[in-house]
This record gives structure tokens, C-alpha cells and sequence, in this order.
């Protein structure tokens, strides 16, 4: 058990501070272990845990003190459980770390921390930005090892790029697909299995692209750089498919580069009110999208 020394001594602080010079401390050191600041992601992490014992540590020593000298305490330090049990992919290539924000008493995140580790599918429990840290970092990891193991000299342009593809790959090993499409489209199954989804999208037109009319059908086109490039009836690209919601980025266009899915797309009716300077950028519209039964992975 950490004593209230041994907090004060790890966030740099005499025994008699405040409240909010404690406070001030703790942000000052959560800023300099945050992942995106520290070089060393273990450490970083590691460090991290140690700072949000103690502070919660000094706060409930100062939360005690206020409600013995007749002053209740406003709140208290919130932290997500140290545990984790969530659904997990065996077959995933690599263990990921599962992050959740440290909030003060006031609900301001200060940082994020490392709750547990292993082959843990996301659910919505878990931020999808960690998430998204949790992959870039085992990434990291995994390449780093290798690169040291095989003697080679600081990162390159190159290995960035492989970073962020390994990233998009291994995001998807910890993703339900078809359940998060359940979950975000609802869906019906047809009589051979295939499930269908409705889902709202837009075209972000490229080039000298026009304006889909409402209503008109458009077709998928080619997949590039995980874009999903549409064309109209005329067989003329118009540009890309985005999503409002970007976890849908980690389930439809890998359906599309593995070939499980059919899809009819149409460009709405009638479109959002936006500012006349967007209305030639892209066009709002909506896709069904069948996913084939497992036998049949074909278009």
C-alpha cells in the first residue's frame, strides 16, 4: 500500500501543499507520460499508473481531512476498473493494451493509463480513440523488435508508411464487424444468410467531379489507399466514400477489399442545408449493404 510520502515524493511535492497545487502537480506530470509525449511507451505507461495511485492516494487523504473538519468533499478521484474482461479474439496476432482517461474530481480527463493487456476484442465500453492508440502502439512495438533484432538505424519515411498500414490490418483483428454493423445499422437476414445493413454516407467528390442529382444511383468503383471510389451512371468517378461515424471505416471498406459484400448506393433526395462553399465538395446519400453468407465470399 503507497503511503502518503511515498505519493507526495513520486509527484514532486513537500507533505503540506493544497488541494490545487496538488492538482496542478499531478496535470504537469500525467502531460509529461502521456504516450504521445514520452519515448518510451512502457515506462510512459507504467509511470502513469504509479502517478494516478498517488494522487488518488493525496485526495482522499485531503477529502478525509475536509469531511472531518465539517466540510464534505465535492467529489472524489474517478478512475476507470483496473480489470478487464471483455470478449477476446484468440487467434489475434499480438496482445493490445486496453486505455482508459484518468479524470479528476471535476470530470476533467488529466491523461490515459493502461488497465490491462491481452487479445481483447473493442467494445464500446473502450474509447475508440484509445483503441486506435492501443493498435498504433503494439504496432510500434512489434516493428521496433524487429528492427533492433535486425540492426537497422532510426525510422524512415518508408516504415511510417507500414506503421500506419499494420495499424489499419491489425485494428481489424479486434473488431466484431458484423456485430458493430448490427449494433450501428440494425439489418435483416435474407433466406440464404446474407445480412443487409442501411447505412448513411457521403461522396466526397474529387477533381471536376459533378454533383450527383438526387436520388441518382451511383456504384463502387475501384479501392484505393482503403478509399472506396464511387462512379456514376455514366461509368465517370465522382470521388470517395466517407462515414459520420469513423469505426465504420474499420468495417466497410475492409468488407469491400475482401470481397464479402454487394451494395447499392443512392445519393439522397434531398440534401443536408450546408454552406454554399460545401456544396460542391460532397453529397449526402445512403448505401444497403448486403453481406454474403460465409460460403459465398464473392461479389
Amino acid at each position: 500500500m503507497m503511503t502518503k510520502k511515498e505519493a507526495c515524493r513520486i509527484l514532486g511535492l513537500s507533505p503540506r501543499v493544497s488541494a490545487e497545487e496538488i492538482k496542478k502537480q499531478y496535470r504537469r506530470r500525467m502531460h509529461q507520460v502521456h504516450p504521445d509525449a514520452a519515448a518510451d511507451g512502457s515506462q510512459s505507461t507504467e509511470e502513469a499508473q504509479r502517478l494516478n495511485l498517488a494522487y488518488s492516494i493525496l485526495k482522499g487523504k485531503m477529502d478525509s481531512e475536509k469531511e472531518e473538519m465539517g466540510h464534505p468533499a465535492s467529489g472524489t478521484f474517478r478512475e476507470k476498473k483496473s480489470s478487464w474482461n471483455g470478449p477476446v479474439n484468440p487467434q489475434a496476432y499480438a496482445e493490445r493494451e486496453i486505455f482508459h482517461y484518468a479524470e479528476d474530481q471535476e470530470g476533467n480527463i488529466l491523461g490515459s493509463f493502461s488497465v490491462a493487456k491481452g487479445k481483447y476484442l473493442w467494445t464500446r465500453e473502450e474509447d475508440f480513440r484509445l483503441f486506435l492508440l492501443s493498435i498504433y502502439r503494439c504496432v510500434r512495438q512489434l516493428l521496433e523488435a524487429r528492427r533492433i533484432s535486425a540492426g537497422k538505424g532510426e525510422r524512415t519515411e518508408k516504415s511510417r508508411f507500414l506503421e500506419a498500414e499494420l495499424t489499419y490490418l491489425l485494428a481489424q483483428q479486434f473488431i466484431d464487424g458484423t456485430g458493430l454493423l448490427r449494433e450501428l445499422a440494425g439489418g435483416k437476414t435474407e433466406e440464404d444468410g446474407a445480412e443487409i445493413f442501411l447505412l448513411q454516407a457521403m461522396a466526397e467528390l474529387t477533381g471536376a467531379a459533378v454533383l450527383p442529382g438526387p436520388g441518382q444511383r451511383l456504384a463502387p468503383g475501384r479501392i484505393s489507399r482503403h478509399r472506396l471510389y464511387l462512379k456514376d451512371e455514366t461509368g465517370r468517378e465522382i470521388g470517395y466514400l466517407s462515414f459520420p461515424d469513423d469505426r465504420l471505416y474499420y468495417v466497410v471498406i475492409p468488407m469491400f477489399e475482401q470481397r464479402r459484400v454487394q451494395v447499392k448506393i443512392q445519393a439522397a433526395a434531398k440534401q443536408p442545408h450546408r454552406k454554399k462553399a460545401d456544396t460542391a465538395t460532397c453529397s449526402y446519400g445512403s448505401g444497403c449493404l448486403r453481406k454474403l453468407p460465409a460460403d459465398s465470399l464473392k461479389i
